[in-house]
Formats: structure tokens, C-alpha cells, sequence
């Protein structure tokens, strides 16, 4: 048995999965990188460099291209976001380099060709998710203790250019925030966790739980941000509440009652900071709410396309119309009319069949369902205030898509598979 499981561990598709991890989270941030790749929090254009390579060897291994349920929405999703892109550069201005740095990130995108055939063999699937697991503790503990180092110390050894803060260089006693570097990937391999967890009943899953735990902390202590810790959250308790319609037993009972105490504990806490802001009007909610009427009214005078997605911050006028006069006001705070704003009607309407796409593949899943209905919770919540086509979330949409697909469409044939073992 153990030699079985040496010969699937140490097969060619190890070498792929590893390099994901190592550019999704920038060779965990210990190494100097160059600046057009590793610019920002948001920017993915590592991935993006990884995503065109992993097509371009996936087409030259297979010579051919499965468009599956997503494959289409993807295309025009991509042609939408390039198209808006490219045209701004006439209305205000861009150069070309400031439009490609727009458009090359959801390259990302195309992850989902070859992510949808690999990761519908469950062995592939189990190295995804394990190799995952272990890679997000290390991360984990990495960024945690760079949060002690620097609040105690005021020192950096992880590498992290322009991604802090003003307000944390001048008080690193409040320690260390980072937004968006956790926030796509995070968003959905913690529900496939959890997911797991439950489906277990707890038991004989103690890396599963580390994993998941990790993962919250870094939310909690590192992003800091109370409505994506939330979301998470209800989506991992919608999942247990859909697995409990089903016979448990009296442990899994008791464990899902815990955990889901502890979860609705943690939810409340955090939505009566939320809504204490709402009450006093301050802090990031009352940009929301100004964001969502100035975002709006961007949408409409660019009803079609939109503005795209080059970094307003290039041209200072452009930055002052796109964010307003104070700077405060982000079109990835404002959920689906941020989507209006950056892509249009036309990029709006795409949005919305995803998620029409994503309920019907969990109404027709065929197993995992539980894990479909957290995906498609988390998708809804989520574009309130951070749609799936940010930059920093972009992850979230492809991962989204496969794991839809792997558990609603039937299973590839052995002999579909075989030359996975000979590559």
C-alpha cells in the first residue's frame, strides 16, 4: 500500500500543484522578486505568468481544449475585461503598459482548463488539497510571527514591498495589516477544509483542523477584516447545517454544536462591530455607502463597458473622478456595483450568469453537494462587498468554477486519465 501511495505521490503532477502554491503566495514572500511581478497586494501577474505557461503545456500535452460549463463565460468574461480595459486607455489616457498590467492578471482564468481535468481524478485532487493544507500552515505561521516581530521589534524579514500600510509604518505598535493577500484563495480552499472536516464527522482530520485554523487567524490577525472573516464563517456553518439534514451521530452532533456556537459567537461579535460603524457612520462603512452611489453613477456614464481595470492611481485626474475627492472610495469595497463600475451592464450581466451557473451546479451536483451550497453562500455574500472579480479574488473565481464542475459533471474515464502518468 505504501508503495502505492509513494508512486501517486511522487507522479508528475506534484510538480505543477507545487508551483501554484509557490507563485500564488510569491515563494512565501522569503525571496526579492521583480517589481512588475510582486507590485501591490493585489497584483497576480506571478500567477498570471504561471496560468499562460500551464495552458500552453496543457494544450501541447492534450492538443486539445474542453470548454466544459464555465470555459465560455470565462472567454467573455476575459474578452469583456480586456475590451473595457483597452478602451479606457483612449478616454483617459493610459499607457500601454498601465492597460497590459490590467488585463495580464485574468490570465488567471484560464487555471480552469486544465485545473477542471486534473483535479477531477481524486488522487490529483487529494495531492491538491493536501500539498494546499501544508502550504497554508507555513504561510500561516510565517505572517504570524512577522505580526509579533514587527510589533515588538518594528522589523521586517518577510519580504513585503508597498504592502503595508502608512498608518502601520508610523505605528507598528498596532502591529501588522495586510489587505487582499489572503483574500482569494483563502476565501474558498477554507471552505473545501471545512468541508472535509464535516464530511470526516471530525474524526482522523487533525491536519485538516490545523489548516483551517490557520487560515482564520491569518484573516482575523493579518487581513483584519471583519465582513470577510463573517462570510467565511456563515458559509462554513451554512455547510454543517445542510450535512445535518442528513442522520448524525450523537459525537458529530455534539462537535457541529460546538463548532457552531463557537462560529455563531465569533459572527456576532464581529457583526456588532460591524453594525456599530453602520450606526456611527464611520470608518470603511461610511466610504461604502458613499462608494456604492459614487460607483453607480460611474457605472452609468460608462453604462456599457465600464472603466477597466487600469490602476486609476497612474494619472492623478483620473484617480481624483475614479476615487473621488478624498481618495477613499474603492471599486473592490462595493461589491457588484463595483462590477458595474469596472466592466458595465455587460461584464454585470456575466457576473450574474456565474452565479446562476455555480446554484445550478449545486442543484445538480451529484456528490459534495454540502460543499456547493458553502461555495455558492460564500459567492452571494461575498459580492456585496467584494465580488469574485477583483484582482485580489480572482483565485477565488476560478477555484470556485472547477470544484463546481469536478463535483456536478460526471467523472472522466480511466483511459482519459492515463497519460497524466506519463507526463
Amino acid at each position: 500500500m505504501m508503495i502505492i501511495i509513494r508512486r501517486r505521490w511522487l507522479s508528475a503532477t506534484i510538480l505543477p500543484i507545487v508551483l501554484f502554491y509557490l507563485f500564488e503566495f510569491r515563494f512565501f514572500y522569503l525571496i526579492p522578486l521583480p517589481t512588475v511581478l510582486v507590485a501591490g497586494t493585489t497584483n497576480k501577474n506571478l500567477l498570471a505568468v504561471f496560468s499562460l505557461v500551464a495552458i500552453l503545456y496543457f494544450l501541447l500535452r492534450t492538443k486539445k481544449i474542453s470548454f466544459g460549463y464555465f470555459g465560455y463565460t470565462f472567454s467573455l468574461i476575459f474578452i469583456t475585461i480586456a475590451a473595457s480595459t483597452l478602451l479606457s486607455s483612449f478616454e483617459f489616457g493610459f499607457k500601454t503598459t498601465q492597460v497590459l498590467w490590467g488585463i495580464i492578471p485574468y490570465l488567471i482564468l484560464l487555471l480552469y482548463f486544465p485545473g477542471k481535468k486534473y483535479l477531477s481524478d481524486e488522487d490529483i485532487r487529494e495531492q491538491f488539497i493536501v500539498i494546499g493544507e501544508l502550504c497554508t500552515l507555513l504561510i500561516a505561521a510565517l505572517f504570524l510571527f512577522q505580526y509579533v516581530q514587527y510589533k515588538n521589534h518594528h522589523t521586517l524579514f518577510l519580504n513585503l514591498p508597498n504592502m503595508i500600510p502608512d498608518h502601520y509604518y508610523w505605528h507598528p505598535e498596532d502591529g501588522l495589516r495586510i489587505r487582499n493577500t489572503f483574500d482569494g484563495f483563502f476565501r474558498v480552499f477554507s471552505l473545501i477544509i471545512a468541508d472535509r472536516i464535516f464530511a470526516k464527522k471530525f474524526k482522523k482530520c487533525t491536519l485538516d483542523v490545523f489548516s483551517l485554523i490557520s487560515m482564520l487567524l491569518v484573516i482575523l490577525i493579518i487581513d483584519r477584516s471583519r465582513s470577510y472573516l463573517v462570510i467565511v464563517m456563515l458559509s462554513a456553518i451554512a455547510m454543517l447545517i445542510y450535512r445535518a439534514k442528513r442522520k448524525t451521530t450523537k459525537a458529530l452532533f455534539l462537535l457541529g454544536s460546538v463548532t457552531l456556537i463557537a462560529g455563531v459567537a465569533v459572527i456576532s461579535n464581529k457583526l456588532s462591530s460591524i453594525f456599530s460603524s453602520i450606526s456611527d457612520n464611520t470608518g470603511s462603512w461610511f466610504a461604502r455607502v458613499e462608494g456604492v452611489v459614487h460607483f453607480t453613477k460611474i457605472g452609468l456614464e460608462h453604462f456599457f463597458l465600464g472603466i477597466g481595470m487600469a490602476d486609476p492611481e497612474a494619472i492623478a485626474s483620473v484617480e481624483k473622478y475614479v476615487r473621488g475627492p478624498e481618495g477613499i472610495f474603492y471599486a473592490d469595497d462595493v461589491g457588484i456595483v463595483g462590477v458595474f463600475a469596472l466592466t458595465g451592464v455587460i461584464g454585470l450581466v456575466l457576473y450574474l450568469l456565474f452565479i446562476a451557473k455555480v446554484f445550478k451546479c449545486f442543484r445538480n451536483a451529484d456528490r459534495n453537494k454540502a460543499l456547493l451550497f458553502g461555495l455558492f453562500i460564500c459567492l452571494i455574500l461575498s459580492s456585496v462587498l467584494s465580488s469574485y472579480f477583483d484582482r485580489s479574488r480572482i483565485t477565488a473565481l476560478v477555484l470556485t468554477a472547477v470544484f463546481c464542475e469536478i463535483n456536478c459533471s460526471k467523472r472522466p474515464k480511466v483511459h482519459e486519465l492515463d497519460y497524466i502518468d506519463r507526463l
